[in-house]
């Protein structure tokens, strides 16, 4: 009974379809798909950010402790060769079994995480599966430290306490359904990434073009293979 409604329904909608202008046809099927872009958006491209968001600020967090950390060290250090003592050695020894703990602990919580040497050609891989989209472009990001924003210029983090943010930015051409065939696909990896932005711009219709731009994280300084 629910079936036999549910094609009285579509074959209802179906002739208001068909009476439907050229232009009108249009206008309603790219209302569809910009509808099924925006729910694909909320339901999950949106939380994987919020995620990502979160697990972001912890890293930030950790990686702030290694930073005054490892300025006590170097001061430490400036201290035991104008009065060297055995207070300060031994709260020396201490503070770096401390940088090794958060250092530990920087690790667990960046598992998971694609390799910067692994994204472009894993990101590129994928795409060619869809076989209908086009890449256009695929540019490196500057490698930046993660605390960029919150770090005295003239004091960078140290590199091996430092967490970087290695970013990528595709731009290809296609069809909105397979653009969604195409992150649906990303969402199967084994590997996580951060998603920073997705521009989708409507040219002749289906056809859309769009920059993607996201990111991973690593604890060396490094160049994504491209």
């Amino acid at each position: 009974m629910k079936s036999a409604m549910n094609m009285v329904w579509l074959n209802h909608y179906r002739a208001r379809f068909d009476t439907l202008s050229s232009r009108e046809r249009m206008a309603v099927s790219l209302l569809m798909l910009l509808s099924l872009l925006m729910f694909f958006y909320l339901l999950f491209v949106e939380p994987e950010m919020q995620q990502a968001e979160v697990l972001k600020k912890q890293i930030d967090s950790t990686a702030m402790q290694a930073r005054a950390g490892e300025q006590q060290i170097v001061l430490l250090k400036k201290r035991l060769m104008q009065d060297p003592d055995a207070q300060n050695r031994q709260r020396l020894t201490r503070l770096k079994r401390q940088k090794q703990q958060i250092s530990k602990q920087l690790q667990v919580k960046m598992q998971g995480l694609i390799a910067p040497a692994q994204m472009a050609q894993v990101l590129e891989a994928v795409l060619t599966q869809t076989r209908a989209l086009k890449l256009e472009k695929l540019n490196n990001l500057p490698v930046r430290p993660l605390l960029e924003d919150s770090l005295d210029k003239n004091k960078p983090l140290p590199a091996d306490v430092g967490v970087y943010q290695h970013g990528l930015q595709m731009e290809f051409r296609g069809s909105y359904l397979e653009m969604l065939a195409y992150l649906k696909l990303l969402k199967t990896l084994p590997w996580n990434f951060y998603w920073d932005s997705l521009e989708v711009t409507m040219e002749h219709y289906p056809q859309a073009q769009i920059v993607m731009t996201v990111h991973t994280l690593s604890l060396t300084p490094g160049w994504i293979g491209v």
